[in-house]
């Protein structure tokens, strides 16, 4: 790979990383606020976006200080993605379940799609997941950190 695909993958690699984890510390610290002293678990969103947040932060950090870099890589891709198949799952599922009554929609995808047109969060995370992935995936298929 040369030095200028391997600087724009890590760039919007970095980039993605930190915003995802920024929205979901966003999202995730007030339902962790509200249901933790309550040993509540309800709404396991904040109990799943927090922690994996925090990780998206070691990975940037072990890309910054350039440590072990690829087994970080792969974990970065693993949490993007699944952030991504999680907002499908937690939406084919009625919103884990916290959503009385449910949705009337023709088909599963309909109500992805939906959901995902109308949530500007929610698009332009999704968005940047997949492209933090990408990069990620990139950089890994090309050999970044094995010098």
């Amino acid at each position: 790979m040369n030095e200028t695909t391997e600087s724009v993958l890590h760039f919007l690699g970095v980039q993605g990383t930190l915003v995802s984890a920024l929205v979901h510390l966003w999202m995730g610290v007030p339902l962790l606020v509200v249901y933790l002293p309550l040993w509540e678990f309800y709404d396991p969103r904040g109990y799943l976006f927090v922690p994996s947040a925090l990780l998206l932060l070691v990975v940037l950090a072990g890309l910054y200080f350039d440590r072990a870099v690829r087994p970080l890589l792969a974990l970065g891709v693993v949490i993007l993605l699944g952030y991504v198949v999680g907002y499908v799952w937690w939406h084919l599922g009625d919103h884990g379940g916290t959503v009385p009554g449910g949705h009337t929609h023709e088909s599963p995808l309909s109500l992805v799609v939906e959901h995902f047109v109308d949530d500007p969060v929610a698009f332009f995370s999704i968005v940047v997941e997949l492209v933090g992935a990408g990069s990620l995936l990139g950089l890994l298929a090309g050999g970044y950190g094995t010098e």
